[in-house]
This record gives structure tokens, sequence and C-alpha cells, in this order.
């Protein structure tokens, strides 16, 4: 039996209930974010924290939870479910309120954490590389909802999800109202050219993800490659020496074909393999054979 933390105590996660009244439940009205633990190490946390806390800030709630209040209860509940590479998952939403349009958005918050073992994707995906397809459905403008809130209310991100499901592929491409390209369901985008590195900038209305900003450093600290953010179309991608999909859990996945077009001839090219090295040796994790 797992362990939750649901509004302030750890508790079974099948004894875990939350209002029906819940205003994340009836609206979306809520935030999240995701990260992993390396061992006994939280990856990256400061940084998601402050995620976070921008997040929360942009729809007024106030922080439950100090950096260092949040890191002991994501340990304790890591100890308690005996787990050694963690992914974890914190929701916080507005908590129950009323139903109707004059509904009131103050009142007590619901902040639920879970946390499982980390599961990897298989090895052969990142030896022989992915397939993408580009999705009928574009990415949210900017100017409608600010992408740097991570919303619970990712209607949007679903409907990619499902065009991969019926593709039979494992992430799709995004591209904004403008027709660039901006990110996946739940990724974002690098692809090379000439020991270049190029990748959608915040401009088209992308969610700068931690691990992205993270490959940014890693390709020109470790690897010396030079990394231009900006506003591409399609065919940008289609046509470079390699393409690769990052987030929390992907790390470093390599793409070989995107819809019917071939990349470098369906082969994994090295800097998607030097870049997931780079990043495990980041996190402090063990290599694989």
């Amino acid at each position: 039996m797992s362990t939750v933390f649901l509004n302030g105590e750890f508790i079974p996660a099948e004894q875990a209930k939350i209002s029906v009244f819940d205003q994340g439940f009836l609206y979306g009205d809520g935030i999240y974010e995701s990260f992993r633990s390396v061992g006994g190490r939280l990856y990256q946390f400061p940084r998601h924290y402050q995620r976070l806390r921008q997040s929360a800030e942009a729809l007024c709630y106030p922080m439950p939870y100090s950096e260092q209040e949040l890191e002991n209860i994501l340990l304790m509940l890591r100890r308690r479910n005996r787990l050694q590479d963690a992914y974890f998952r914190i929701t916080i939403t507005r908590g129950p309120g009323q139903v109707g349009f004059q509904r009131r958005l103050e009142g007590e918050l619901t902040c639920l954490i879970v946390a499982r073992e980390f599961r990897e994707f298989p090895e052969e995906c990142y030896r022989q590389g992915i397939a993408l397809r580009v999705a009928r459905t574009r990415r949210n403008a900017p100017e409608a909802i600010n992408p740097k809130i991570k919303s619970i209310s990712n209607l949007n991100s679903l409907l990619g999800k499902l065009e991969a499901k019926e593709a039979g592929v494992l992430e799709v491409i995004m591209l904004n109202s403008r027709g660039e390209v901006c990110e996946g369901s739940a990724s974002n985008i690098f692809w090379t050219r000439d020991h270049w590195v190029f990748t959608p900038s915040a401009a088209t209305g992308l969610l700068e993800g931690v691990t992205r900003s993270t490959i940014i450093r890693l390709c020109e600290q470790e690897l010396d490659l030079r990394v231009i953010c900006g506003e591409y179309r399609l065919q940008d991608l289609l046509f470079s020496d390699e393409v690769f999909i990052t987030s929390t859990s992907l790390e470093v996945m390599p793409v070989v074909r995107v819809d019917d077009f071939t990349i470098n001839q369906g082969r994994v090219g090295p800097i998607a393999r030097r870049l997931r090295q780079a990043l495990h040796r980041d996190m402090g994790k063990t290599e694989p054979a």
C-alpha cells in the first residue's frame, strides 16, 4: 500500500479523499510540477520549486510550503514508500469551493503529492530512436494562456497525446497558431545542423521545461555546442542532422522519423547519445550498459 501526502498528512493512497467541490476537479483550477530523485538526492529541485512558485503566483495561490519544508516532505515520502529513484508529482488546487459563475476564489488550498519508482523507457528506444507525428492540434497562443503556468487544465496537451495514440507513436510535434514549431504534448524539441543546436524560443508559446534548460547548459558547457533559440518552421527541423525531444521522464530521446520523413537515414546521431550521457553524469546516475 503506497503512501501519499495530502493536506499536511501522510496517509495510505487508498484512504486519500478530495472534495467533489474541489475547484481543480470542477474547473481545472490547479497547478502541478513533476520531478525526480536519484537515490536520496532531489534532482534540480530548486528550479522545479521556483517554477511551481511562479505558477502559484500567476493564479494568486499562497505557497503552502517553503522550499525547505517541501524538500523534507518529499524525502520523507520517498522513505515511506521505500523508493530508490523516485518520480514525484505535486498538485495544488484552489481547494473546495462553490459551483457557478460567482464562485469565491479564496479558501483552503488542496495539496497532494504522490511518489512512485521512476520507470525508464526501454533502452531500445534510445538505441533505435522513435517516430513523431505532427499534430493537427495547435498549441495554445501565449496571449490566451500564459505558458509559464503549469496548469492541470491541460486539454490542449491531452488532445496531442490522443493524436499520438491514434498514430501509434510516443509523442507529437505541436505547432503554434503561426505555424511555427513549438513543442511536444509533454516535451521540448531540439535539432542539430552542422554542430549547431536549435530549439524553439519561449516566444513560440512553449513551456520552458527544466530539462530543456539543463540540456541547453550541457550543450554549451559539456559538448561545446552553440544553442540557438528562435522561431522556426517545420522544414527547418526536417532537414536537420539529428532531432531529439527532452523531458523529466524522457531525458534525451532521439527521433529518427517525423511523419513520413526520415531523419539522418533512420540512424540515432551522436549528439543525442552524448547529451544523455552528460545528463546522467549531471544527475549523478550510473550510465546503463
